[in-house]
């Protein structure tokens, strides 16, 4: 079973729940008893039922968090507790030493939708790890940076805003290896997507004589965690007159925002300056190279040798 665990009896129904109102509305077809079997001794799919039940019942009493196996309870006035309280609610009742299968069975079972579904995710959770999923989950949504926009959504759902509602087409970049993109100063911000389907925000704002340029690898909030880390390296070069190459240079950290406040202000976090002797007109041509340091939930890559940079592409 999805994202449970298992100790004690096992039971024949699979349970999935949804919220609803503060309560819980178990989803699935009807029926009465398990998964039946076939004339060929083949086993089939469980039959689902529908239950609505209090929500708190799949909550220890004691630290009223979600129950997860094992579950115990006390002997003097049945209270269910989770592993962690069981010894300490002999403070309070007594001591929770009677071992609970059938309701181990039964919260390692119940499931949800991931609050997410409106944003495209279809998994069903069990109950207890739906934080967890919650923190984790590629649907889970993000801002439109555009000012006085309200669109919120999944990140594969911004990109289609983006693309649809302010003609921002991505541009797909592989990791560890320089790019060379031109960018439309005209434009606040412009969108690259990575090689795994991340999605990066290059912003562009006036700082004094200069442009300031940031890179920001656009992630839900509370998803830091999981997220996977990047650096990053952007520069401009343009030739001058004695034969010689102006060029600035930055690396650092690629920070990340869920851009519930817009896109990065002009000099906020880290940036590159260019001055205006750099740009060409209102185009600014800027070498991007991004790696990955570490995929979402995984650990760190070793650096990949920077190869030649690719022909320039403008985006408009």
């Amino acid at each position: 079973m999805e994202g449970g665990e298992s100790c004690g009896n096992s039971v024949s129904e699979e349970v999935k729940l949804e919220w609803e109102e503060g309560e819980v509305l178990m989803q699935g077809g009807g029926g009465e008893g398990g998964g039946a079997v076939t004339a060929a001794g083949e086993a089939m799919a469980p039959v689902q039922i529908d239950v609505r039940m209090d929500v708190a019942l799949l909550h220890c009493q004691a630290c009223l968090l979600p129950l997860k196996p094992p579950v115990f309870k006390c002997e003097a006035a049945g209270h269910v507790v989770c592993c962690f309280c069981r010894a300490g609610h002999a403070a309070l009742c007594s001591r929770a030493g009677t071992h609970c299968g059938e309701l181990d069975a039964v919260v390692g079972a119940a499931k949800v939708p991931c609050p997410y579904k409106v944003f495209g995710c279809e998994r069903y959770v069990v109950y207890h790890g739906a934080a967890d999923h919650q923190r984790a989950c590629q649907c889970a949504p993000c801002s439109c940076p555009e000012p006085g926009c309200v669109f919120v959504g999944s990140r594969a759902m911004l990109l289609d805003h983006f693309a649809a509602g302010h003609q921002r087409h991505a541009v797909t970049v592989r990791y560890g290896r320089p790019w060379n993109l031109g960018f439309s100063l005209s434009r606040r911000w412009h969108v690259l997507v990575g090689e795994d389907r991340s999605v990066f925000l290059v912003s562009l704002g006036p700082l004094g004589a200069a442009t300031a340029v940031s890179l920001v690898y656009v992630r839900p909030d509370g998803a830091a965690e999981a997220a996977p880390q990047f650096r990053c390296k952007l520069s401009v070069e343009r030739p001058a007159g004695d034969g010689k190459d102006n060029l600035v240079l930055m690396t650092s950290a690629v920070s990340s925002s869920a851009l519930s406040t817009g896109a990065p202000a002009p000099g906020q976090g880290m940036f590159l300056a260019v001055p205006q002797e750099l740009l060409s007109g209102d185009t600014l041509m800027l070498s991007v190279r991004i790696d990955l340091i570490r995929p979402a939930g995984g650990a760190p890559k070793s650096a990949t040798p920077t190869p030649q940079a690719r022909t320039p592409r403008r985006l408009q």
